[in-house]
């Protein structure tokens, strides 16, 4: 998956998903504009939810596979 980049400078920002629900309003490092990411509750729901069903998948396997 490609960094998501700044719509002002094109720098990429490195943001994952999970961050941005957590901090829906953020800084460009490069060129200081501020970004707000606006994200539904009933979307910030399905992806928490998608989260804890691959948290479990790991435990269940950790014998026989390494995830990274």
């Amino acid at each position: 998956m490609m960094p998501l980049p700044c719509p002002s400078c094109g720098q990429p920002l490195g943001l994952k998903l999970d961050f941005l629900v957590k901090h829906p309003a953020v800084q460009c490092p490069y060129c200081k504009s501020v970004l707000k990411f606006n994200i539904d509750k009933e979307s910030t729901a399905k992806m928490q939810k998608g989260l804890k069903e691959l948290q479990d998948l790991k435990k269940k396997y950790e014998s026989l596979a390494k995830f990274s």
